[in-house]
């Protein structure tokens, strides 16, 4: 049986609607809006209905909000009129109502109307539902992609010296950084919220292409000799080519927002060691030649370098690694970055050290802290 709700304040239009209602539905009046609200949230009904004369009674605010009422929940409200005016329909449909009734009233205008209604309520409701269902399929997905980002860039750190809390740390930097630039001229133009996202994503994989650099480099605990620098050097170039490898292995399944993270994700992978002046690797761009994002990953990744420890060398600290980065200004880094970085030096030992607080990086795993866990009586597979 179907449920219909009345709030009412007009004997003559209630009486005349009882008349000619179907007894398929079961009718609840009400005469007052508290009631018909706490009625809603109680129990489910089909449609809501309201006559004109109580819309006057009880002024038009509460009137819009009984219908807001119903309308969280999908319900159709209906408007009872006295008279069937032009000028009581349009007030009818101004106040929100979905359709209007009015005296005489008709047994199969009644039917047809509140028939209508509710199959276009019901196809409401499914729709919702499959919405709030796909929303939470794609909020999932959003996860296993995160975590598939972050065990990809951690296959990098856990072949390198620096730590797994490294990949953390660069992308609260990098976003930090786009959220103070994103209403300056320069930076206006490429910083929305969906990039800035991306961004935040993307930096996580900035060092992947170290998984391509022999153990003898990435691990050797002293400086490197000029020919296996050069050789390092090359990480760039190795994660640039897996994030266009991907890119070319899925052209034709990529929608828009795949198609930018990879877009970003090449453009971060390649370019954070580039230099404002052009001295930097692996292809010399000087200045606003080089990507925002990579511009913006080259401050992150300095400041942690410097200023976090690493097993072959001691953390030199916040206050180091401020001074380098502003006396890098105009020459490594874009000017406008680096003043955006100097009003963040605040925000980026706050995360430095939350995060070191979170997840220490003493337990972060490399391959040597991996062999030191493993005992004879726990073999490696």
């Amino acid at each position: 049986m179907a449920q219909l709700i009345y709030l009412t304040a007009d004997e003559a239009i209630l009486e005349g609607f009882v008349n000619v209602l179907d007894p398929a539905y079961a009718l609840e009046v009400l005469h007052l809006p508290e009631e018909l609200q706490a009625r809603l949230k109680e129990q489910r009904f089909d449609a809501v209905l309201l006559d004109d004369a109580v819309a006057a009674h009880i002024g038009e605010t509460s009137c819009r909000a009984v219908i807001t009422a119903a309308r969280e929940g999908a319900l159709p409200v209906l408007m009872l009129n006295r008279h069937a005016t032009p000028e009581a329909r349009l007030s009818a449909l101004e106040l929100g109502c979905d359709d209007y009734l009015a005296l005489p009233f008709l047994a199969p205008v009644v039917e047809a109307k509140l028939r209508t209604h509710s199959k276009l309520s019901q196809l409401q409701q499914r729709y919702d539902a499959q919405s709030d269902a796909m929303a939470h399929v794609m909020n999932e997905l959003s996860v296993v992609q995160d975590a598939a980002i972050l065990c990809l860039a951690s296959v990098a750190r856990v072949r390198d010296h620096s730590t797994g809390n490294h990949i953390l740390r660069t992308q609260h930097y990098v976003k930090a950084l786009a959220e103070h630039l994103r209403h300056h001229p320069r930076f206006s133009d490429e910083l929305d919220s969906d990039t800035i996202d991306l961004l935040y994503k993307t930096a996580a994989l900035h060092d992947i292409g170290k998984v391509a650099i022999p153990d003898s480099i990435l691990q050797k605990p002293g400086e490197l000799t000029p020919d296996e620098f050069e050789i390092m050097k090359q990480h760039a170039y190795f994660g640039y080519q897996a994030m266009h490898t991907a890119e070319q292995l899925m052209e034709r399944q990529l929608g828009e927002r795949a198609a930018r993270f990879l877009k970003v994700g090449q453009e971060v992978t390649l370019s954070h060691h580039e230099r404002w002046d052009g001295t930097g690797y692996p292809q010399g761009l000087v200045g606003e030649q080089i990507p925002v994002a990579a511009r913006l990953m080259s401050v992150a990744d300095v400041y942690d370098a410097i200023s976090s420890r690493r097993p072959y060398k001691d953390a030199l600290g916040h206050e180091t690694a401020v001074e380098v980065i502003a006396a890098g200004r105009g020459s490594h880094f874009d000017p406008d970055v680096v003043d955006a970085f100097l009003d963040l030096k605040d925000t980026f030992a706050r995360v430095s050290r939350v995060l070191e607080d979170l997840f220490p990086s003493l337990t972060d795993l490399t391959l040597h802290s991996i062999d030191s866990l493993v005992t004879p009586e726990e073999p490696r597979s």
